[in-house]
Parts: C-alpha cells; structure tokens; sequence
C-alpha cells in the first residue's frame, strides 16, 4: 500500500484501528449476483463514485481487519481489475458510504443516521444493530478527523464528479432494494423497461439506428443522464459540467449537450415523477 501518496495520509490513522461496527454479511450487503458485484467493484475501482480506488481500500482496512479480510491484495499490479468475492466487495461498498457520510458536516450527520442504518442495518434494525453503528462511528470519526483538507481532496481527485452522501444512496448501485423494487412510473416499470424508455429520444435517431459508434455514445449519454437525473438537485449543476466536460470537444457541441442533458433530466421527471419526489421533492 506504500504507492497510494509519497506523504501516504492514511498511514497512521489507521495503524491503531481496531476497527468496529456492522455484520458485513447484513442486509445491507450488496446483491448476491456475480454480475451485480462485478459492476459494484467496477463502479469503486475505476474511481466514478469520486473516490481514488487506493484511498477507499486504505480507508477500507479496518473494516477489513474486523472481518477477517485481506484488501490488501486489491492493490497489487493488476488486482484491481480481478473480481473480489462478495464479501470483499460488501465491505469496499461499506467504506464509500461512511466515507460520504464523514464528509457531511457534523450537523448533517446527525440528519443522516437514519439514512446511514438502512442502508447498513436492514430495514428493521434492533437497538444492538444501532449500538454497534454507533460504535463503529465513533471508533471511526478521530481518524477520519486527522485528515486534512489537502488530503481528502487528492484522495477525491478521480476526474470524476465526487458523489456526496445524498447522491451516492440515490445510484442505482446503492440504492436500497425496496425503493429500486418499488419500480418507475405509474406502471411500476422494472428498472431495465424504464431506461429504455427513458432513452428512446436518443436511441431511436435515424443516425443511432444506422450507425453502431453513434448508438453507442448515444447509449452512453443516456446512462449518464440517467444517473444525472436522480442525483440530489444542489450536485446537479456541477455533475452537469462534469459530464459535458468529458463528452464536449467544442463550445458548440458543449452547449449542445447541455441542453440535451436537461431535455433528458426533465424527461426523467415527466415518466418517473414519483422518482422526482423522492430524489428531490419536486412535484
């Protein structure tokens, strides 16, 4: 792990971690299909989430420790693009939403708890889940404060938008199951129907119908305006730039994309405004 930073600040925050909390084997693991935790481990260890994958494993360590876990096999060479088993996977999940949820402000902590125990307890949690959360946390908040500014913004420096604690229990990668289970729109679409529909303005041109790379990039845009759409209204604008960032090569095709990106997130709204309601309180 001695590649992660010339000066590693994860180095000693943890040398004395005994670590604490959940059942890594709870409810709130992730999905007990191998595709399911193959896209999760894609999602961490290409950074999209907004975290360095070597930061989220150092950050991860305890957690492993509890556990019985090795992570530190994750960063070597080429590792990081071989599928962990599940339980590896549920524990690397685990360390990115309490990396979010540190990064609140402490009184935004305390509104977040709740939130923060469904998606690591279950949906009935008994008052020892909550007491072992609460150890966990507050073994976990003196290393997390020894961390500086500087530090938590190079380990954040991904390339890609940093998803704070409301966006990333939105992703459809955390999301709970009752709420992805609960479907889209007045007919309770499944979730695959849904981004379909959701993406036939894009899908459907004469230009994507006829050429393979322009239904591709077109399919592209449309899971990344998918995500856009559900993501907390104040991160919108910034994920918005972001995104036309990385796709725009010239001012014309970047205003371009601009609007094509709030065409869409108003599309998600009109099919889905039960979704709207829940990400943002719209309607």
């Amino acid at each position: 792990m001695d590649d992660f930073h010339a000066d590693d600040p994860f180095d000693d925050p943890f040398d004395d971690w005994e670590g604490g909390g959940f059942d890594a084997e709870g409810d709130g693991a992730p999905p007990a299909e191998a595709s399911a935790t193959a896209e999760m481990h894609r999602l961490l260890a290409t950074g999209e989430t907004g975290l360095r994958y070597d930061a989220l494993v150092l950050f991860a360590d305890p957690l492993f420790e509890r556990y019985g876990l090795d992570g530190s096999v994750l960063l070597e060479g080429s590792n990081r693009n071989v599928v962990p088993d599940e339980g590896i996977v549920a524990v690397l999940q685990t360390a990115r939403l309490l990396w979010a949820y540190f990064a609140l402000p402490e009184s935004e902590r305390r509104r977040r708890r709740r939130v923060l125990g469904a998606h690591l307890l279950g949906a009935q949690p008994t008052e020892e889940d909550w007491a072992d959360l609460d150890d966990l946390l507050d073994t976990v908040e003196p290393y997390w404060s020894t961390l500086s500014a500087d530090e938590v913004a190079f380990a954040e420096n991904t390339g890609h938008p940093v998803l704070g604690f409301d966006a990333l229990v939105a992703h459809p990668f955390f999301r709970l199951e009752d709420e992805a289970d609960a479907g889209y729109g007045p007919h309770r679409l499944p979730e695959v129907e849904a981004r379909a529909l959701f993406a036939q303005p894009l899908l459907e041109t004469s230009e994507a119908l006829d050429d393979a790379d322009v239904f591709e990039r077109a399919m592209d845009r449309a899971n990344a305006y998918w995500v856009l759409a559900q993501s907390p209204e104040a991160e919108r604008a910034a994920r918005l730039e972001a995104l036309v960032s990385e796709r725009a090569g010239t001012e014309a095709e970047a205003q371009r994309l601009h609007a094509e990106a709030e065409a869409m997130v108003e599309r998600f709204y009109t099919l889905f405004p039960e979704r709207a309601r829940a990400h943002n309180g719209r309607r």
